[in-house]
């Protein structure tokens, strides 16, 4: 398994320090109260597979719809909800999270469907990783006429976030405005890959501290392979660690570090 699966596999902590209520509700108002056949792209460890099947157990319990042969239906079959991602490590972790989601393995550019499949299609901090153009483009191929494609993410060019790895990978930041794009340049993407028209709006406003005295007892600080250094020199990269080792032996090795940033949602329909 990869150095990078191995370091994602802790990729939930945020979820432990931040409600995230905002980027929840987001979901669950994008999905509607109605059966849509939903795919994540991106699903990680399956937290929000996880929020989405249980909202959808509750519609399914309080409706009690029969199938055609008379049983009653489980989500995944009256809602597909399925979630996509490329690492099988990922995968794993997310089957211990949902029950009834059906788990592919697959790139986001490359989607196994045929075409007009889904009704909905979110993903949650992935963008920044993908080939957006090819994405869209797929996002547009396996929707469904009136389906819809939910992106949530930062916008470096408000400029507000705050991040403690700013204060000692300093590259990070500009590595950060260059991948993580304006809402008004995603929309314009959406409009090129065929949607109709897209929208964008502030979804959370998330404010957590790191445990930074965890990484620092563990002896790693940060892994090589952390998707926010991925860009870093190596020289760079060393630099942050020994800043992090020394602000930690100066505080005791009781460093906290805090962050502070919006998360924004971008909206694209079909006719």
């Amino acid at each position: 398994m990869s150095d990078y699966d191995d370091d994602l596999a802790d990729d939930d902590v945020v979820y432990r320090l931040a409600k995230y209520a905002g980027v929840r509700a987001t979901i669950l108002s994008f999905l509607g109260d109605e059966p849509v056949a939903t795919l994540e792209v991106g699903c990680s460890r399956g937290h929000w597979l996880e929020i989405v099947e249980d909202r959808l157990k509750l519609v399914s319990e309080d409706r009690g719809s029969p199938s055609e042969a008379g049983r009653p239906t489980t989500p995944a079959e009256r809602y597909r909800l399925v979630g996509v991602d490329s690492s099988l490590l990922m995968l794993t972790y997310a089957r211990r999270a949902v029950q009834q989601a059906r788990l592919v393995c697959a790139r986001a550019d490359n989607l196994p469907w045929r075409d007009a499949m889904f009704d909905r299609i979110y993903c949650v901090n992935v963008l920044h990783h993908l080939d957006r153009d090819r994405f869209f483009a797929e996002a547009r191929r396996v929707l469904r006429p009136g389906g819809g494609l939910l992106t949530i993410g930062r916008d470096p060019e408000k400029g507000r976030d705050s991040l403690w790895m700013y204060e000692y990978f300093e590259e990070t930041r500009a590595i950060d405005r260059a991948r993580y794009q304006p809402m008004r340049v995603l929309r314009g993407e959406m409009a090129r890959a065929g949607f109709s028209w897209a929208d964008s709006h502030e979804a959370d406003h998330i404010n957590l501290a790191d445990p930074t005295l965890i990484r620092l007892r563990r002896g790693r600080c940060v892994s090589r392979a952390n998707a926010m250094s991925l860009g870093l020199s190596d020289d760079a990269f060393e630099r942050g660690r020994r800043r992090m080792k020394e602000a930690g032996a100066a505080a005791d090795r009781y460093l906290q570090s805090v962050s502070e940033f919006k998360l924004y949602a971008t909206v694209g329909w079909l006719a």
